[in-house]
């Protein structure tokens, strides 16, 4: 079994004696003051079955787990940043004016900022520009929408039709 490492976003701040209660977990720094954010380390044998071990441990303890911080949602500029170039000539490959065209839509179309999936990205790069770039497992990705899923569940009057389409 491999380390899995990972951050785990909470509802509220977890206390010192409920990060004891869990195994592997850690204050994660770097978030603002006020978001529960915790390290999770642990030993699973993938990343998916780790998250899953990790969300049912924190919610044992009390806390509701929100999100894995997966650095999904990203700008043309992050884009640029990773991989090495302007911005510009990748606003460019968003517009469709540069490159073999077909670059992802963003994920919030028509607000004045806008996101894409890195994970999208990833594919798009290495299938249409031949950047050889490792080709990262959307887990993090596929847990977040099954947490945001798990939370509007009780909401949704087709549930039927969602899980459906989720097969």
């Amino acid at each position: 079994m491999a380390l899995q490492e990972f951050v785990l976003v909470v509802a509220g701040v977890p206390g010192k004696a409920v990060l004891r209660s869990c195994e592997g977990l850690a204050p994660a720094p770097g978030f603002r003051e006020g978001v529960g954010a915790v390290v999770v380390r642990r030993h699973a044998p993938g990343l998916a079955e780790a998250v899953t071990a990790a969300v049912r441990d924190v919610e044992s303890a009390g806390l509701r787990p929100v999100r894995v911080a997966a650095g999904d949602w990203v700008t043309l500029a992050d884009v640029a940043a990773r991989i090495g170039r302007s911005r510009e000539i990748v606003r460019l490959w968003s517009v469709g004016r540069q490159g073999p065209g077909g670059f992802p839509p963003p994920l919030n179309p028509g607000c004045e900022t806008s996101f894409y999936s890195w994970a999208e990205i990833v594919q798009w790069l290495r299938r249409r520009m031949g950047y050889e770039l490792p080709d990262e497992e959307p887990v993090l990705v596929a847990m977040n929408l099954a947490l945001q899923l798990r939370r509007l569940a009780p909401r949704i009057s087709g549930m039927h039709a969602v899980r459906e389409l989720v097969g």
